[in-house]
């Protein structure tokens, strides 16, 4: 469900119709005007979801900028978070992030659109203060309507980004959270943090195996 919750955030929200430009962007503006590049692109060349190069591209333009990695890692870490020095907070965040990314281009491809689209619910309560909750629904044309939720940070007055999304009820910060609980309890956030990176190498040297053979034609 994590996998799931992921693909959600960063392929369907990426499909879904624009809203119209805002002086300031409420909380369903930001998640709808996600979707302005990424649907124009899909549409006229719906390969693009099986090139991993081209969905980063994309990614880090138009759905990356939009989610809070600090609240977010903030948010997974808890107490732990508060206990990190700056460099090991700077690191964490900066590994995370990369975690995510990997794993949402290992396990994406054209298979996983079928149509798919998003109805945002009008929103039961007003934002409080620098937090926001968005309800949504997920369209499937062969397949149940998925409940999905976004959770939004607004730092300092600035725009709102997501921190977190619920599929489902299943949040991806507290499955994150229960996932790495276990790792620093026994080998502390530096352990974590470089169970992380080895990860992401070895992601990116998979990714180096795959692309090779025709990075010379």
């Amino acid at each position: 469900m994590y996998r799931k919750s992921w693909i959600i955030l960063l392929l369907i929200v990426g499909l879904a119709p624009c809203a119209p430009v805002l002086a300031e962007k409420g909380p369903v503006d930001v998640l709808q005007g996600m979707s302005d590049h990424v649907i124009q692109i899909i549409k006229q060349d719906p390969s693009v979801l099986d090139d991993k190069a081209r969905l980063r591209s994309i990614a880090d333009q138009v759905v990356i900028p939009n989610i809070d990695f600090i609240a977010l890692s903030q948010s997974v870490l808890g107490v732990t978070w508060r206990k990190a020095t700056p460099r090991q907070r700077e690191v964490f965040e900066r590994e995370f992030r990369a975690l995510l990314m990997n794993t949402y281009l290992a396990s994406i491809s054209r298979a996983d659109y079928h149509g798919q689209s998003i109805k945002y619910l009008p929103m039961r309560n007003p934002p409080t203060g620098d937090r926001a909750e968005v309800d949504a629904e997920i369209e499937q044309p062969n397949g149940p309507l998925i409940h999905v939720q976004f959770r939004l940070y607004r730092r300092d007055g600035a725009d709102w980004k997501v921190y977190d999304v619920v599929a489902e009820g299943v949040s991806l910060v507290i499955t994150q959270r229960s996932s790495f609980s276990t790792i620093i309890r026994d080998k502390g956030l530096d352990g974590l943090i470089a169970i992380l990176e080895d990860r992401n190498n070895k992601r990116m040297d998979q990714a180096a195996t795959v692309q090779a053979p025709g990075a010379g034609q």
